[in-house]
């Protein structure tokens, strides 16, 4: 995998210390006796992700899975995100934290945001790790982020180019040659 990485852009003690203090930040956002927690993450980038964050919060939580495809196969364009399995829990009445991997584009988070406020929730946020903020639509909102970062394919920590690259332990940009 190494010799197809032009450069780490965040390494793995980066993304552990940030990852920490997104958990506490979540983890205030939601003190209260009455909330009802369920983490709806989108598969399957995310979920490296989620596994650090969830461990850092002292709070009880649901977690609910979803599978979103934007990229197919050996591409680097985005298709547009298309929904490929629904939600496994119900969320009405809960407060509910969508888990993503990257904001970019925001089809993704669009597609799953209005499905689940569909479904009643009382409350909805968003966290990703990591924005690009240069590409990011201004309807699409999200309340916790890790990284900004510039307009780059990143792989790592999770993220995939043609279903490889997820368990990199650091987020890094391809080189150009693997993906062109």
């Amino acid at each position: 995998m190494e010799k197809d990485i032009d450069r780490i852009l965040i390494p793995h003690e980066a993304l552990a210390a940030r990852i920490r203090e997104m958990a506490g930040e979540i983890a205030t956002a939601y003190n209260s006796a009455e909330a009802q927690i369920t983490i709806v993450t989108i598969l399957s980038g995310a979920v490296i992700f989620l596994a650090d964050l969830i461990r850092q919060m002292p709070m009880k939580m649901k977690i609910g899975l979803i599978t979103v495809s934007s990229y197919a196969g050996a591409t680097t364009a985005s298709r547009g995100a298309k929904l490929m399995k629904d939600l496994n829990v119900d969320v009405r009445d809960r407060d509910v934290l969508i888990v993503d991997d990257i904001f970019d584009t925001g089809g993704t988070l669009r597609l799953v945001q209005g499905l689940l406020r569909e479904r009643q929730p009382r409350s909805l946020k968003t966290a990703v790790l990591l924005r690009k903020p240069a590409k990011n639509p201004p309807d699409v909102k999200v309340d916790f982020v890790g990284f900004d970062i510039e307009d780059h394919f990143v792989v790592g920590y999770g993220l995939d180019y043609n279903d490889h690259y997820r368990n990199f332990p650091d987020i890094a940009v391809l080189k150009p040659e693997v993906y062109a």
